[in-house]
């Protein structure tokens, strides 16, 4: 089992506290710009699918995550991820500056999220360099609660700045995130893979190692098949949740509105809490219990009679996410070697997003069949079988390493 850690990182740990410092600055700041761009598109356009081409351009970058990952493997990360923060700066600024046609707007965010997806996996696995073996959890929880900041910070922000600004004055905003981002990573030590064993050897080449090591590994294999089946039935919930709320409960926008909140304050009371006291759990076994308990989450959610029994059941869910969440980078980054690190995490968060696309597309055919209930019902079954086969498979695979330090 992983040993309680004894001091606080952000405290005791200088490295450590400004990557957090940066992430914070900048995860709100992408918070307010969702809201901003969002409200932009809708008071200039005032058409749906408008905002459609708007979420479509940001979310596709996602599937590269492998790609992204080979990058953050070749090159020094410090570097990296100081120059995302300045090409988003400059992307936001444009974007405040000249309140571009839709064209060039949905450009500049598609870009943006491209630049987002290769500064992801190397921030991630620049953190075994910053902090030990037995703080990856507690700094893990920490960077969490940082990026749950986002979904319950961020929109909040974002829309006082809008009505006090505009759109493009919380776009600024977010402009000066990114630059504040940028400056505090600079006070990071050069932050590279510690083998150069593949220096020399091509980008394709390099990228199809790691897809191998991800697929011969069974570790590795194990956790990214099973983000991407636990994530194909628990983000059913995100298009059920809507006709819950309207249709079951014949309730209005600021239900549905309190109802995702709820399941974000779940996410911040997990990362919160763990970063405070880890509770002496090892990485895996956190990953399959969070799994559990959003399911449980999930069904509560489904079987509710009313909005208040549904928002414990959203904490809930929201609960169980954010400590699967930590579970897994930290299983990660404890039994992948550095030098892989950035191409592992590209693999299995774009398995999650893969699940979340095909949970987006059969929900909504579930829900012309049948009722909200019945397609959270199906979600959480499918989340609690997925948790049963990852509670045999990830203690096969990874054997004593789940109870490592």
């Amino acid at each position: 089992m992983d040993r309680a850690v004894k001091r606080n990182l952000l405290r005791s740990s200088p490295r450590f506290r400004r990557l957090w410092l940066a992430r914070t600055f900048s995860n709100v700041g992408d918070g307010i710009a969702f809201v901003s761009l969002v409200l932009l598109v809708h008071s200039r356009e005032g058409s749906g699918f408008a905002v459609g081409m708007l979420l479509l351009v940001q979310a596709v970058p996602r599937f590269f995550g492998p790609v992204a990952g080979t990058i953050a493997d070749r090159v020094e990360q410090r570097s990296l991820m100081i120059g995302c923060d300045v090409v988003n700066a400059a992307i936001f600024g444009v974007i405040a500056l000249t309140t571009p046609s839709l064209p060039f707007l949905l450009a500049l965010a598609g870009t943006s999220s491209c630049v987002d997806t290769v500064f992801a996996p190397a921030g991630r696995s620049a953190l075994p360099a910053l902090v030990s073996r037995d703080e990856l959890l507690q700094a893990n929880a920490l960077l969490g609660t940082a990026f749950n900041l986002q979904l319950a910070v961020g929109p909040m922000a974002g829309g006082l700045i809008v009505v006090a600004l505009g759109p493009t004055g919380a776009v600024g905003a977010n402009t000066a995130s990114f630059l504040i981002s940028a400056a505090i990573l600079t006070r990071l030590p050069a932050l590279r893979a510690e083998s150069n064993s593949e220096e020399g050897r091509g980008f394709v080449a390099t990228a199809r190692d790691g897809l191998r090591f991800a697929w011969q590994t069974p570790a590795v294999r194990t956790v990214a098949l099973g983000l991407f089946f636990a994530v194909a039935f628990a983000a059913m919930d995100n298009v059920a949740l809507v006709f819950l709320v309207r249709d079951t409960f014949d309730a209005g926008a600021l239900a549905f509105g309190l109802l995702s909140a709820a399941y974000g304050a779940g996410m911040v009371a997990t990362s919160a809490g763990l970063s405070v006291r880890p509770f002496g759990w090892s990485a895996g076994a956190l990953f399959v219990l969070g799994w559990l308990v959003s399911g449980t989450g999930i069904l509560v959610t489904g079987l509710a009679p009313g909005l208040i029994v549904a928002a414990v059941g959203q904490v809930v869910a929201g609960i169980g996410n954010g400590g699967a969440n930590i579970g897994i980078e930290t299983l990660i980054q404890r039994i992948v070697p550095r030098q892989l690190l950035g191409r592992t995490f590209g693999v299995a968060f774009t398995a999650g997003f893969a699940g979340s696309t095909v949970a987006y597309l059969v929900s909504g055919m579930l829900l012309d069949i049948w009722s909200p209930r019945v397609v959270f019902l199906i979600g959480a079954s499918g989340v609690f079988v997925v948790t049963g086969v990852l509670a045999t498979t990830v203690r096969q695979h990874l054997g004593e390493r789940m109870a490592l330090k």
